[in-house]
């Protein structure tokens, strides 16, 4: 079914849904955002960070890009896993804001973790 998305992967179907959760849960640190302050500016770098990593994640992933482009795309998700540190700590969002940073961060973070050795498959292996 997702053939057309990664056509040199064996298993398709689960590298989508891996990139999936990964950018509901990058959504979800926006939302966070969003919930703690209301910083239009730090929102539109959080939903602008949130896609392009989507963007590079998917182009590594199908061999569109390097592994120059990997290093960069860590830098996005640590960056938007940052931003939204810093605006959910410094804002008034109460705890609902920060629990639902903390499980999407984690969520994030946990994801990313897989996503090292995909990247590596994708860019050193072929």
């Amino acid at each position: 079914m997702f053939d057309w998305l990664f056509p040199t992967w064996t298993s398709p179907g689960l590298l989508a849904l891996v990139v999936g959760l990964r950018t509901l849960c990058n959504v979800g640190l926006t939302a966070s955002m969003r919930e703690a302050s209301g910083a239009d500016r730090a929102v539109a770098a959080g939903a602008a960070l949130t896609l392009a990593s989507l963007v590079l994640t998917v182009g590594v992933l199908r061999g569109s890009f390097g592994l120059t482009v990997s290093h960069v795309e860590s830098l996005v998700q640590v960056s938007l896993l940052v931003l939204t540190g810093a605006v959910v700590l410094r804002g008034n969002g109460g705890k609902r804001a920060r629990n639902r940073a903390i499980l999407a961060g984690a969520g994030a973070v946990v994801l990313y973790l897989l996503s090292i050795p995909l990247f590596g498959e994708a860019t050193v292996a072929p």
